[in-house]
């Protein structure tokens, strides 16, 4: 794999529907040279699949801060949460952080009331997400 190699696979990351006229546009380089090398990197599964990614627009996101009984066994009690949830242990006055996405703010409740029922969940705070940043 060379540099051309690399910067198709970094347009290709960015935007899996991008053409490979606008590819080779971007590179320099001509929309055959794109289409073979795109098609040999699948051949190596370097490429293993192009995905639809959906937007989290559309949906409502929260963090919920889980304060956890002493005696609690973290990775059992983890096992009875709902699917699809992003869990960080915590040290301080919490112990579990959960970002959670679902498509309303009832479903997001619906969750955090499932946490809420089991044995060592002492207490929880929810917080809405509003807006996500990334700073490079």
């Amino acid at each position: 794999m060379d540099e051309t190699d690399r910067k198709i696979l970094e347009i290709l990351e960015e935007d899996g529907r991008a053409s490979y006229t606008r590819v080779a546009e971007k590179i320099g380089v001509s929309e055959g040279t794109v289409r073979n090398r795109v098609e040999r990197l699948q051949e190596k599964s370097v490429i293993e699949k192009f995905t639809v990614e959906v937007s989290s627009d559309s949906e409502v996101s929260a963090e919920v801060m889980v304060e956890l009984s002493t005696q609690a066994d973290i990775d059992e009690l983890i096992e009875n949460f709902p699917s699809k949830l992003k869990i960080k242990e915590l040290a301080g006055e919490y112990d579990l952080s959960i970002e959670l996405s679902r498509s309303s703010s009832e479903k997001i409740n619906e969750v955090v009331d499932r946490i809420r029922e089991l044995e060592d969940v002492k207490s929880t705070r929810t917080f809405m997400i509003m807006k996500k940043r990334e700073i490079d």
